[in-house]
């Protein structure tokens, strides 16, 4: 298992456009093209761990759904002062 400080080379191809786009926002922000590639992977994995809750959240909540009538639905709305 590596630390948490090592790092490993991955490679990876992207369009010409895009690497054209990333160069020229790094620069003009004096932001390193590595750690805005860093970052980006560590916000997409979060991204779709956050999504994979709340998928298993809605998967269980399904499985054991709980219904309530219209006019309770109503009330509830009317109480939060949203118009149904």
């Amino acid at each position: 298992m590596y630390k948490y400080d090592e790092q490993i080379l991955i490679g990876a191809r992207v369009p010409v456009s895009l690497k054209e786009k990333l160069s020229k926002y790094c620069a003009a922000n004096g932001v390193k093209i590595n750690y805005f590639v860093t970052q980006a992977i560590k916000e997409k994995l979060e991204e779709i761990k956050e999504d994979n809750h709340d998928i298993a959240i809605a998967e269980g909540r399904l499985k054991n759904p709980e219904f309530i009538s219209q006019s309770d639905l109503s009330k509830h709305l009317s109480r939060r002062k949203i118009k149904s």
